[in-house]
């Protein structure tokens, strides 16, 4: 069996959307500065989660790598994150991938903490547009250590 490695392009947070349906949009240069560090957290928390040795994180990628046209292809898509006070994970949608990986990020992220707590003003849920790529193994040297 082939080992694989995805090398992520970019994680950044696409904006902020309030709960309520009747408030527009923020994009970052729109969110203030405080809700722009969260996302900052919240975008190398994930990145550490996806990069993961656990179980729902090589889950993921084996869902993502079967289902990735060829070498090197993007996968990319959106992530809507709602968190506690405490900076639990408690919510999380996904657009762009398949039911599948779907349930696998959702088991990646749920019920995590992001290590701070959110803004108390910030409007949720907070979303990010997320792209991972692809590579195989096969074709890199092994990684010694």
């Amino acid at each position: 069996m082939s080992r694989r490695r995805f090398a992520f392009l970019a994680i950044a947070a696409a904006g902020i959307l309030a709960g309520a349906p009747a408030v527009a949009f923020k994009s970052p240069a729109d969110a203030p500065a405080a809700w722009r560090d969260y996302a900052a957290l919240v975008k190398s928390r994930v990145q550490d989660w996806l990069s993961g040795d656990d179980e729902p994180a090589k889950r993921l990628r084996a869902s993502l790598d079967a289902r990735a046209p060829e070498r090197g292809a993007a996968t990319r898509f959106v992530a809507r994150l709602w968190f506690l006070a405490d900076g639990e994970v408690t919510r999380a949608e996904f657009e762009g991938v398949e039911a599948a990986a779907a349930v696998e990020l959702r088991a990646l992220v749920l019920h995590r903490r992001i290590g701070a707590p959110p803004p108390a003003d910030m409007a949720q849920p907070m979303h990010l547009q997320l792209s991972l790529q692809v590579e195989s193994h096969a074709a890199l040297p092994e990684r010694r250590g």
